[in-house]
């Protein structure tokens, strides 16, 4: 369908919708609310109030989700304290998180992310995919600290829990469309079908997300850091007997976008080659000057089952999932149209599966909590990243399969009236395998700058595992290293103490890990395959949450404190051609704390967020180096108020989030001499300044029919900002990728 075909279909609709109910609508003033509603989380596993949570969590029910426009991960992640995100090289559909400062060091699948992501108790392992669709959410759930006790696997900075709206067995649904600046077009259906009385129920959920480019590339004629999303989800629910339910769900996720907008950001004349120069950006530009605008492709398919059995003296659930990731992309890296650092082709394809059994309950007067369980993963990925560089083509494809078994369980017993003690361990066998088959070949130098040589330009080149023996195909090009395996046993410890009234004190302490694992393929001696070992993590953290004024005031505050060993960090030893190995670097701590409060003014409801985080490398070669992918400070602020008119209500919300300065890369390059600190010039390349996002949103519901018009508006201070750096700081230039402009638009819903 045409944008013209779409947006002729969006009015036609708007119209059926939205002009007949305008007519009939009258309404009663609604009642001031008397409190702060309940939050109910499962950080633990299990659904408890928050307020009765040991742990530093963050909460977003539906309706708040949809007042702060959170569509997709990366919105959740800009409102939540001490939480930030990067993006990839590849556009919008994947992002690399970090929580209290912990973050992985890239995509690739030789490396496991440092914050876990949930959704329906199924783990996530891989990023691609990972901003996914936040279509028909029931909850949303930022837990901050290590989570390895309950949720296991890589949740070393802590972890997402996302549960998705279940089947009821009443009919009823939704549609929503929307339309907004550079044809912005999205469009949103529900349906919760009975199909037979309080047995079987189905929901089916539609999602269609798309923009044009929020930049342009002039000498290819085409839009950069554009948007065209599908995403479907079909669910059943089976109560099999009045014990027993069964949830059944699939989901398939479909992205599209040219590469995200690379510009030259930092170049220092006299020591960068004098090319570079006519491809500087201009102050706040939005014009790419890159050699090719690749198109990037996501097919994700996920399949969940949950039964649920209620035992009598304990719940049991099994939890069985199934996801199968295909992502073909590219990126132009330099932002130039000179093939520097030229990912020609990065693929990644393969599934994983996983099975954990649950048994939990209470006894002794509900004195004592427990849960105990099981867990298998295994994964098997297929990555494929060829680069270019003047004068060669590097194809460095692994095969790793990763597995994972453990046992768990955890305790909480009321040892006096009020005083809990917890405590909670898990048995971990990781056991990781590769397979390297890579590839080289050479570009003739009299086609070095052009950013498509003819087939007659490029010949195959030595293997690199050849030189090195370790080359066992011999006229190929195969290196099959002996498996690595680590076993761990994650644990936490803690007391908690409930206040009179309704208030909760606690203090705790976790230890954490994230496995170890085999290197990339793009090193050029024996010793960089190496694997590189496991990262661990101790966390003291003590906390108070706390309500006053007849519920009226909730007040969260968390303070931490983590020391790091084995720290995981990228080293780029190249950045032409690249090669980048992953390096235990010695040790680091993490200090810090949040605050979040949630008050009622009458109507108006407020909301504030506050996390601080000193990180530091105490120990290795980074050892002075800004800690990358960390902002000390964040911020997030929101206001709502709903006004009671005679055709309806009018619902006003704001909300404004703020990031101090981030490193996007270590500020110490590792070279065959030993580390070096950047420059002034080198560090202020890879660095992105404090920046805040004003977004609000205006919605009127009328009164006697289910309609809801929405105007909204994104980043409306128009901020020009960073979200991720490339590599050639060391070579006195580099490139950024750019945020998102302004964006703003306009909704109707209807629910029936």
């Amino acid at each position: 369908m045409t944008n013209s075909s779409w947006k002729s279909a969006l009015c036609a609709g708007v119209s059926l919708v939205f002009l007949p109910s305008i007519a009939s609508a009258q309404a009663a003033p609604q009642a001031a609310p008397t409190g702060l509603e309940e939050v109910i989380v499962t950080a633990q596993r299990r659904e408890e109030r928050l307020a009765d949570v040991p742990v530093a969590v963050t909460a977003f029910g539906a309706r708040e989700l949809e007042r702060r426009q959170i569509t997709d991960v990366r919105a959740l992640t800009e409102n939540a304290p001490s939480i930030t995100f990067t993006a990839t090289p590849y556009g919008n559909n994947d992002l690399i998180l970090a929580i209290r400062g912990v973050a992985p060091g890239g995509v690739l699948p030789n490396v496991d992310q440092a914050v876990g992501t949930y959704v329906d108790g199924i783990y996530y392992a891989r990023p691609e995919g990972s901003n996914l669709a936040m279509v028909d959410i029931a909850s949303a759930e930022v837990l901050r600290g290590p989570q390895g006790t309950l949720f296991g696997r890589n949740t070393i900075g802590g972890a997402l829990n996302i549960t998705t709206n279940k089947p009821t067995y009443d009919f009823g649904g939704s549609l929503k469309l929307g339309y907004g600046n550079y044809n912005a077009i999205s469009g949103t259906g529900v349906v919760n079908l009975p199909i037979i009385a309080d047995k079987l129920a189905a929901r089916l959920v539609y999602s269609h997300v798309e923009h044009d480019g929020y930049g342009y590339n002039p000498t290819l004629a085409s839009d950069v850091a554009d948007q065209n999303d599908d995403y479907i989800r079909a669910s059943l629910r089976a109560d099999l007997t009045s014990r027993m339910r069964l949830d059944v769900s699939f989901d398939h996720y479909a992205g599209a976008n040219h590469q995200p907008l690379w510009v030259l950001n930092a170049y220092q004349p006299g020591l960068t080659a004098a090319q570079y120069a006519p491809y500087v950006a201009a102050p706040k530009s939005r014009t790419s000057y890159a050699g090719y605008n690749p198109l990037n492709q996501s097919k994700v398919y996920d399949w969940t089952g949950t039964l649920t059995a209620d035992l009598g003296f304990a719940t049991l659930k099994a939890i069985s999932g199934y996801r199968n990731i295909d992502f073909e992309g590219a990126a132009d890296l330099d932002g130039t149209p000179f093939p520097t650092a030229d990912v020609r082709t990065f693929e990644l394809d393969g599934h994983q599966v996983s099975q954990e059994l649950q048994l939990y309950g209470t006894t002794l007067a509900d004195r004592l909590t427990w849960t105990a369980g099981a867990y298998y993963f295994r994964e098997k990925i297929r990555n494929s990243p060829i680069t270019r560089v003047p004068t060669a083509i590097q194809d460095n494809t692994i095969r790793p399969t990763n597995e994972s078994v453990s046992l768990f369980g955890q305790i909480g017993l009321e040892v006096l009236p009020r005083l809990r003690l917890t405590a909670g361990l898990r048995a971990v066998k990781d056991t990781r395998s590769m397979v390297y088959t890579p590839a080289r070949f050479a570009v003739s130098a009299a086609n070095s700058t052009n950013p498509e040589p003819p087939a007659s330009a490029v010949t195959p080149a030595a293997c690199p595992f050849t030189a090195i023996g370790l080359n066992a195909a011999p006229g190929g090009c195969l290196y099959t290293p002996r498996d690595i395996h680590f076993n761990t046993v994650p644990f936490t410890l803690g007391v908690d103490y409930r206040l009179p009234g309704d208030g909760l004190l606690y203090g705790k302490f976790s230890k954490g890990y994230r496995s170890g694992g085999f290197q990339q393929a793009s090193g050029t001696t024996a010793a960089f395959y190496t694997p590189f070992g496991e990262e661990s993590v101790g966390s003291y953290e003590a906390g108070a949450k706390l309500t006053f004024f007849d519920k009226r005031l909730r007040i969260g505050a968390s303070g931490y404190f983590s020391t790091f060993s084995g720290i995981q960090q990228n080293a780029i030893l190249s950045a032409s051609p690249v090669i980048i190995a992953v390096l235990n670097s010695g040790k680091a701590e993490i200090y810090g704390g949040e605050f979040e409060a949630t008050a009622l003014v009458g109507r108006l409801r407020l909301n504030a967020a506050l996390g601080l985080i000193h990180p530091e490398f105490t120990d290795g070669p980074y050892k002075g180096s800004a800690v990358p992918t960390v902002a000390k400070t964040t911020v997030a602020l929101s206001a709502d108020y709903p006004v009671d008119l005679s055709a309806g209500r009018l619902d006003l919300h704001v909300d404004y989030n703020h990031r101090s300065e981030v490193y996007f890369l270590n500020t110490v390059t590792i070279t065959g001499a030993g580390p070096v600190p950047l420059t002034d010039f080198q560090r202020n390349s890879v660095r992105q300044g404090g920046y805040g996002l004003l977004n609000a949103q205006a919605s009127f519901t009328l009164a006697r029919v289910p309609v809801t018009v929405a105007f909204y508006g994104k980043n409306l201070t128009n901020e020009y900002f960073g979200a991720r750096s490339g590599s050639f700081a060391a070579s006195n230039f580099n490139t950024v990728v750019i945020g998102a402009p302004r964006t703003y638009g306009a909704s109707v819903s209807y629910a029936f």
